[in-house]
């Protein structure tokens, strides 16, 4: 693979730097015993390189093998990720927090499990989308347009799908049924336009992310949750169908995607009524039979984790007396600190979180009506439609949310889409679709460019916002038309918040723990025989590597072979420098002072 030369160097560097022979010798390394500072009797003799190899594995190489990997990611993305767990520590951090959070292995089945850990996808309309001739949709809207700044900002947050202050306004008691009917779709309902005006075409998400509800919570999603488990929008949350793992065949029809299944939506049993029984009699069950999922436990990278952090443990444990005085702060045996906090982190994430190798395909209407445009799907495991059999059962605190407008009917001419409202009683009002905003497909995102794109677009949105853009759409309306099915959003579980200060806690104590270490044991000395090169590289390789490890985590974003070997190349030149010359320091303070063992 064209990973392992990059991979070796750190290594191999340090190996050839530490093969040369020490230029003065200490009298601890010469095979005596000699007594430490507590009055024990120590038998030292010179460190090889075999030494040195052990000290990498043990401590820092078998910290990156206990890093998951994400459901459905590919081989090279995954190895990119633990390369640059290696360089910069702390890269694991979020991701191993985000296992914590979401503690899939208590969501109650297999379904929910699988969507609290990210594993499902689902088949959704693209901003390319275009109905056929004569298709039926269901839940349009129209939006004329509006000249106050305060009717577009009203779109913008609901095409958005921001909760904040989108509150449900009807529901019905009885099922739990909540639609698009909130404070801005109110004041945005406004008679259809006249007979043969043009319309825009825009898909819009029935799905709005929860609201933070407190401190804890918008601490949480900013520090903890990353770019694959962030709470989005759909059709913000697009999975790369090229470069992620589905399970079954997947064939998308042109005009539709794949998103990820947010984790508060119900995932029902994708069996149907009439094999439900046909099951349950042949089975003498009472009950419909679950869905099993494809998981596992991930007990190799448990053992990693308990292996480093052991190791890492008993190296500081060594690191008290001579070693401390000799080199302070800078003592090799204190380096393998924040290797062992995050190793500590991805322990406990892997025991509350399974891990998946593929992400799995759910069922809903949107699937159906793909596959009649020429896809092909095979292997869903779960569907987003509430089946036949439970439309009348209500179950606390969930809540159904389907989408609110008119049913149109779409007709094609030469050249020309129109459409017209289907309903009893109503004028037919032809209306004709224009193509001139025809939406551009996202750019391909890396990891170079990720937070200046977004600064970008965001600068350009605000520049362009009374130019010739909202001019050009200014005699337009929009056609708004759900991106995907309605579906049934589940209540927030009684123990998230619980999960959310657990993993502040554990981020606060791996950013601030290896500093109390520090100060207990060497109370930041300097020590006698500790350079300014060794002290400069081995504070910086803490430092950096929690500071960086944010930056470093957005390639969790970026598949591809092409893209990630260049946000890796980035990742290498910009921070491996530290680690590798922090190896280098490591490797020559074990050889200056020696393998020493306890008489």
């Amino acid at each position: 693979m064209a990973f392992w030369p990059i991979i070796i160097l750190p290594f191999a560097w340090t190996v050839i730097i530490t093969a040369r022979p020490s230029t003065s010798p200490t009298p601890q390394s010469n095979g005596t015993v000699t007594a430490d500072r507590d009055g024990s009797h120590v038998w030292c003799e010179p460190t090889h390189w075999y030494d040195i190899l052990w000290f990498f594995f043990a401590n820092f190489v078998l910290h990156a093998l206990s890093v998951r990997s994400l459901p459905g990611e590919n081989a090279i993305a995954s190895t990119a990720y633990k390369i640059c767990s290696l360089l910069v520590p702390y890269t694991g951090v979020r991701r191993g927090l985000c296992l914590i959070l979401r503690a899939s292995n208590f969501a109650g089945n297999d379904l929910q499990s699988a969507a609290r850990a990210n594993a499902l996808c689902m088949v959704i309309r693209s901003p390319e989308w275009r109905p056929r001739d004569g298709q039926l949709i269901e839940g349009c809207e129209v939006v004329p347009p509006e000249k106050t700044k305060k009717r577009r900002k009203c779109w913008r947050k609901l095409s958005h799908g921001h909760q904040s202050s989108c509150e449900p306004s009807e529901k019905n008691g009885l099922h739990g049924i909540t639609t698009l009917d909130t404070k801005y779709s109110e004041e945005l309902r406004v008679p259809v336009p006249e007979p043969g005006n043009e319309v825009i075409l825009k898909t819009i998400d029935l799905y709005s992310c929860p609201t933070p509800c407190n401190l804890v919570d918008k601490l949480t999603r900013v520090l903890i949750e990353t770019q694959r488990f962030q709470t989005r929008p759909p059709t913000s949350n697009i999975v790369d169908h090229a470069n992620v793992k589905i399970h079954g065949v997947c064939q998308l029809a042109p005009g539709y995607a794949l998103s990820y299944v947010p984790a508060d939506i119900k995932i029902y049993s994708h069996i149907k009524q009439y094999r439900t029984v046909s099951i349950s009699r042949l089975l003498g069950l009472s009950h419909t039979p679950e869905i099993k999922l494809a998981s596992t436990h991930d007990v190799p990278r448990i053992l990693f984790s308990i292996i480093q952090t052991v190791s890492g443990a008993y190296a500081m444990y060594r690191a008290r007396g001579s070693q401390i005085d000799q080199y302070g702060y800078a003592a090799f045996g204190l380096t393998v600190l924040p290797y062992m906090m995050v190793s500590i982190i991805n322990f406990i994430g892997s025991l509350l979180s399974s891990e998946y190798e593929t992400v799995y395909l759910v069922h809903s209407s949107i699937l159906d009506e793909m596959k009649t445009r020429g896809g092909l799907c095979d292997g869903v495991v779960g569907t987003l439609d509430r089946p036949s059999h439970q439309q009348f059962v209500y179950v606390e605190g969930e809540t159904d949310v389907k989408p609110q407008g008119s049913k149109m009917q779409f007709t094609h001419s030469p050249g020309e889409l129109h459409c017209h409202e289907v309903a009893e009683g109503l004028p037919k009002v032809e209306l004709q679709i224009s193509e001139r905003n025809h939406p551009k497909p996202p750019k391909d995102v890396w990891l170079a460019d990720s937070w200046a794109r977004q600064w970008r677009e965001r600068r350009e949105r605000k520049k362009n916002r009374n130019k010739s853009e909202e001019q050009a759409s200014s005699s337009n309306s929009l056609l708004c038309i759900p991106s995907h099915s309605g579906f049934t959003r589940l209540s927030p579980l009684w123990y998230q918040s619980s999960l959310n200060v657990l993993t502040l806690v554990l981020l606060i104590l791996a950013l601030g723990l290896p500093y109390v270490i520090i100060t207990i044991l060497s109370g930041w000395r300097l020590g006698s025989k500790s350079t300014p090169t060794q002290r400069t590289f081995t504070l910086n390789w803490l430092i950096c590597g929690q500071l960086q490890g944010y930056a470093v985590s957005y390639i969790e974003a970026v598949n591809g072979k092409g893209r990630v070997m260049k946000s890796f190349i980035i990742i290498f030149m910009s921070y491996g420098c530290y680690c590798a010359m922090g190896l280098t320091a490591v490797a020559q303070e074990m050889v200056e002072f020696g393998t020493c063992k306890a008489l």
